[in-house]
């Protein structure tokens, strides 16, 4: 088997989308001390209209709503979310405690072993097609890239 050091390894490219991927955000909970409706926006499944909200474990950020002024955003509730720093601040997202996360368009999202298994079996086919890795090595080669990758979770 060749030397890969000049190539991108697996557990690189693991630990690179578990740091940005966004379903590996860490869901909190803190009750809102502050509500601030900031503006809205003419969005084309209708007006969001974005609050700027401070909780109580020191996190601030903005969150979209379908409502002007929701309940749910009162002071004193109590809000399950992730936090995202964007260029432009904090984005806060209300999560569904139990809810399956979806991928947009209503697809639920794939447990991350089930991509890893995906990902390893199309990276060793690269590695074969590009000639750096035997036909019959396949199996070996699958096994050492997929075990990489599910030592990093």
């Amino acid at each position: 088997m060749e030397d890969y050091d000049h190539y991108i390894t697996a557990s690189e490219i693991v630990s690179k989308s578990l740091k940005t991927d966004k379903r590996t955000m860490e869901n909190k909970t803190a009750k809102i001390t502050r509500t601030v409706f900031v503006s809205d926006w003419a969005g084309p499944n209708g007006p969001v209209y974005y609050h700027e909200i401070e909780l109580s474990n020191g996190d601030k950020g903005q969150i979209g709503s379908k409502e002007k002024m929701p309940s749910k955003l009162n002071p004193g509730s109590e809000l399950t979310y992730t936090i995202e720093e964007t260029s432009r601040g904090n984005k806060i997202k209300a999560v569904v405690v139990g809810a399956p996360q979806f991928a947009g368009k209503g697809r639920a999202m794939p447990e991350p072993r089930i991509q890893m298994i995906s990902f390893a079996a199309a990276y060793t086919k690269d590695l074969i097609v590009g000639g750096k890795v035997q036909m019959n090595d396949f199996e070996k080669e699958f096994n050492r890239i997929y075990n990489v990758m599910i030592s990093k979770i």
